[in-house]
């Protein structure tokens, strides 16, 4: 009896975790609304962005890739003020924010992110464009870069991932992207931990500075609390490390310009590992390390994310070089 009484106790407490974990996942949902438009892909799916025009003569076009863990708002709440004299494109990557996933757990592959987001850029931006990354989504931009290169008028990677890292992931990603056991360990364990420390992560990437105040809402991190934002993220970040060993050797091909910014105290994506490799094996490319910060220079130095994209655009557009 006692047995009977601790499995149906078992139970119900998985039960209750796991409506909490939809109504959780519905909540988030119903306070972070899309704000922005989509294009539709095929094979039947959809991309969401959001557009910001110049308010007065554009110099060009930015588009803006966020990283792991967060969608199109992070990079745009922050850059999309500074960046006024362009026009601004912000995309959630497949299976983040309002993007559908496209092709399923096939998606995590860098290679077909840039595909997807390329085939919608040809249709809304058919211009050349700057080409701004965050994080894991420097190694999508990079492979855009290399091959897309007529497309881009310059990279700037902002903690970018590029090469193959030692470690390995945290094991919790691991086993959400498991086929069978992932989505049960997604909504009774990795979901509610990850409500819990959502404010403990956010300080250890920006860290050592303190947060930017009412950061979890203006970049809608929420949004990652739903079941489907989890499990995509941890297959993105489970998929990466293989592939930028792939790729890592072609990054002398690199056409365009690359700056690599980065902070000299990131803890979440070596500085020298990455970063100051590729300025390093790029043709074009150029190191700025940045003291004192962490894993978000376009929060603690959008200024410098400017600058570096106004260098590519060039004076064409009325713009100095430096």
């Amino acid at each position: 009896m006692l047995i009977r009484a601790l499995i149906t106790l078992a139970l119900l407490l998985a039960s209750g975790l796991i409506l909490r974990t939809e109504w959780l996942g519905a909540e988030v949902a119903r306070l972070y609304p899309p704000k922005g438009s989509f294009i539709t892909l095929l094979p039947g799916g959809r991309l969401h962005y959001r557009e910001l025009q110049p308010s007065g003569e554009s110099h060009g076009t930015v588009v803006l890739v966020h990283g792991a863990s967060s969608n199109h708002a992070d990079l745009l709440a922050t850059l999309g003020p500074e960046l006024g004299h362009y026009r601004v494109i912000a995309l959630d990557r497949p299976g983040h924010g309002w993007s559908d996933r496209l092709e399923g757990a096939a998606m995590a592959d860098p290679a077909r992110q840039a595909t997807a987001i390329m085939q919608a850029l040809d249709q809304i931006a058919p211009e050349r464009f700057v080409l701004v990354a965050h994080s894991l989504a420097g190694a999508l931009s990079t492979r855009i870069a290399l091959d897309r290169p007529e497309r881009l008028k310059g990279l700037v990677l902002l903690g970018g991932v590029t090469h193959p890292w030692p470690g390995g992931i945290a094991w919790y990603h691991h086993l959400a992207t498991w086929l069978f056991t992932g989505p049960v360990f997604t909504r009774l364990v990795a979901l509610p931990a990850a409500d819990l420390l959502l404010e403990e992560g956010a300080s250890s990437v920006f860290a050592p500075r303190a947060v930017t105040p009412g950061y979890l809402d203006t970049a809608e991190i929420r949004l990652l609390l739903r079941p489907a934002d989890f499990q995509a993220n941890s297959q993105d970040i489970a998929a990466t490390n293989d592939f930028v060993t792939a790729q890592a050797p072609r990054y002398r091909e690199l056409k365009v310009p690359v700056a690599a910014i980065t902070g000299d105290s990131d803890a979440i994506v070596s500085p020298t590992l990455h970063s100051a490799a590729i300025a390093r094996e790029a043709p074009q490319g150029r190191l700025i390390l940045l003291p004192g910060i962490g894993h978000m220079p376009h929060h603690a130095a959008p200024e410098i994310v400017v600058e570096a994209i106004d260098q590519m655009v060039g004076p064409r557009s009325g713009l100095a070089l430096n």
